[in-house]
């Protein structure tokens, strides 16, 4: 795979990361505010690989990333690769 194709699929899954958060959300967004935040979160935390949550983090902090409310509050609690 050259340079061009590596960058490429590299965005395409982080748009596929930020979709799959959408999806999330929306299964959520009937819940209170609070318990659809901490349920995307947990379901994120829960069943994405480290390397899939460091994707998504770094694709939701892009600019003009248009993310949903719930997608946006939940991603604080997004649990990061832990370091050292």
């Amino acid at each position: 795979m050259n340079q061009d194709n590596a960058s490429f699929a590299h965005d395409d899954n982080k748009a596929k990361l930020i979709r799959m958060a959408r999806e999330i959300a929306d299964f959520f967004h009937a819940y209170p505010h609070d318990q659809a935040v901490d349920s995307i979160a947990g379901h994120i935390n829960k069943f994405w690989t480290p390397k899939m949550r460091e994707d998504f983090l770094a694709a939701a902090a892009e600019p003009g990333q248009n993310l949903p409310p719930l997608v946006s509050a939940a991603r604080e609690k997004v649990k990061r690769r832990k370091t050292g």
